[in-house]
């Protein structure tokens, strides 16, 4: 018995190869087979016809003909539902564990195009039917990743059965995509501890002037993403912008997340130590990272907490 699905995974990694960003899809890429209600209209033909000469009907192979003349025109067709097909990976966004993630390619054609299927070469990847693209559409493969590291999107195998269903047009399309995944957040137990190193060659404690909350330094433009708490709103009210408080504090800079001083298995203390490190960042604190021997320097705002979270979703990979 044909097995349709089994043939397209076979045929998807015949055709995998890589592609770069953007490609517009062209005659080389397509590949086209017949579907199982094709293989039906095939052999409907081939019946007619052993009729029609075994009985010498001439009504039953003008019929005949008329089917096999549908044949070609189905053929162009099909592929040209895909072709021209133009896609462009987009960046992905910040994911961390148990997250729903979707990789993106933005579509631009000049001609519409109908009934799209979009099956992922990866099993854990789930499907997506689009009915009709046109210029400024997107697709994309989602996925539920439940650990974290880097998660490939593998290659998107884009079908289409338009407009007869006799035929199915294929291609592969794989730009490579990845993004890192971050640990789960997880609210626990943690504190701020300072490195071994720094203890023991501490004689005098040196502190240093960095953004904190504790005196008031000026105001500059707000950043999309900062609390609420530091928007100026007296300023707002006199109709000059949108302005954030800028502080400045005398913190110490040797106060670190450290994962040895969180309870718990591995990946549990990653989750703590991430939804400390958001939680860090929200309140604009300045801290470090220490993971054994790999010490992150305390620093404080998006970009460090981005290197964080990204020490974290690598470590013991």
């Amino acid at each position: 018995m044909f097995n349709r699905k089994k043939f397209v995974s076979n045929v998807t990694r015949h055709l995998h190869r890589r592609q770069t960003s953007p490609h517009t899809v062209s005659y080389a890429d397509i590949r086209l087979y017949p579907t199982t209600a094709g293989f039906l209209y095939f052999l409907c033909i081939i019946g007619l016809f052993l009729l029609g000469i075994n009985y010498q009907n001439n009504f039953v192979l003008i019929i005949c003909c008329i089917m096999m003349a549908v044949i070609p025109f189905a053929l162009l067709d099909t592929y040209r539902n895909l072709r021209d097909l133009r896609l462009e990976a987009m960046p992905t966004d910040r994911f961390f564990a148990g997250q729903s993630v979707r990789f993106r390619l933005h579509v631009d054609s000049d001609k519409t195009h109908y009934a799209v299927k979009i099956t992922p070469t990866d099993e854990q990847a789930i499907e997506e039917f689009h009915d009709i693209l046109n210029g400024g559409s997107e697709i994309g493969i989602t996925f539920h990743p439940d650990s974290r590291g880097y998660l490939k999107s593998g290659g998107y195998a884009i079908t289409s059965v338009y407009p007869l269903g006799i035929f199915c047009a294929h291609c592969v399309i794989d730009f490579g995509q990845q993004t890192l995944i971050y640990p789960r957040q997880l609210t626990g137990l943690y504190h701020l501890s300072e490195a071994a190193s720094e203890k023991s060659s501490r004689v005098s404690h040196s502190s240093s002037s960095v953004k904190g909350m504790d005196e008031l330094a000026g105001l500059r433009p707000y950043r999309q993403g900062e609390p609420l708490s530091l928007v100026a709103w007296k300023q707002l009210a006199l109709q000059r912008g949108l302005m954030a408080k800028d502080f400045t504090a005398t913190v110490d800079d040797n106060e670190y997340l450290d994962i040895d001083q969180i309870a718990g298995s591995l990946e549990e203390k990653l989750s703590v130590m991430t939804y400390a490190c958001m939680q860090l960042t929200s309140a604009n604190m300045v801290f470090g990272l220490k993971l054994g021997s790999d010490i992150l320097p305390p620093s404080q705002g998006a970009e460090h907490c981005t290197k964080v979270l990204e020490k974290l979703a690598l470590y013991g990979k």
